[in-house]
């Protein structure tokens, strides 16, 4: 595993955003928290960033203890292909770049690049790709 980046946020705090490029350059990760809901990206960098997949974190009014700072991490895996946001730990997110998959807790939203793959995230599909 390959640690991105790691920051100290509070959650519903408007334009947060925590990115990490892969090494080449080729593909990135964001998570964005614009004060109503998290929201985790895929995107091609480049003159005009290309979103790949948009993946739902949160809603900011059903999180309870928003006002306490939580670490978000970017974590890629051993290849640079996939990368999982986890916030306090917790794998919220996922996106495989090799198999342009897009995975989340609530599986919400729609795939947009027609993904067949199962869009829910589970413990068990993070370990495929984070175990050691």
């Amino acid at each position: 595993m390959h640690l991105g980046i790691e920051e100290k946020v509070t959650v519903g705090t408007p334009d947060t955003v925590v990115d990490s490029t892969a090494v080449g350059g080729e593909r990135s990760v964001i998570f964005e928290d614009d004060g109503t809901t998290g929201y985790f990206y895929a995107v091609r960098p480049g003159a005009e960033l290309e979103i790949l997949d948009a993946l739902h974190v949160y809603d900011v009014a059903n999180v309870s203890d928003r006002h306490i700072p939580v670490k978000v991490q970017l974590v890629w895996d051993e290849t640079w292909n996939a990368a999982v946001l986890l916030i306090n730990g917790y794998g919220h997110a996922l996106y495989d770049f090799q198999r342009s998959a897009g995975f989340c807790r609530n599986a919400f939203s729609a795939a947009r690049n027609g993904q067949t793959l199962k869009r829910e995230l589970t413990d068990e599909l993070i370990e495929q790709y984070f175990s050691a």
